[in-house]
């Protein structure tokens, strides 16, 4: 009973976090066609607006504002389809959309 119980754990877990990655590409791409740069990078200072909410003491780009490939923001765009999950809001289709939601 428990081995089986584990087994269906397991299985919900990976498939949350398959369901999450697919996500996040969907929104990364979303933001893409929207965006040259990104949305939450400062020209004039070469920094990031993310790692200054996060209050890091190195809030510079090391991207050059190039989102694609840039974990800060896939991390936070993960971030916050965990706050959406846990509130039981419904998961935005658009990058835009996104960004509406407070």
């Amino acid at each position: 009973m428990t081995l089986l119980s584990a087994q269906s754990t397991q299985s919900d877990i990976s498939q949350q976090s398959t369901e999450k990655g697919r996500w996040i590409e969907r929104i990364v791409r979303s933001a893409k066609q929207t965006y040259k740069l990104c949305p939450y990078f400062d020209k004039k200072m070469n920094s990031c607006f993310i790692k200054m909410l996060k209050s890091q003491k190195k809030s510079r780009c090391d991207r050059e504002g190039k989102f694609d490939t840039c974990p800060v923001f896939a991390e936070f765009i993960g971030e916050q389809y965990d706050k959406l999950v846990a509130t039981s809001k419904v998961l935005p289709q658009d990058f835009r959309d996104l960004q509406l939601i407070p």
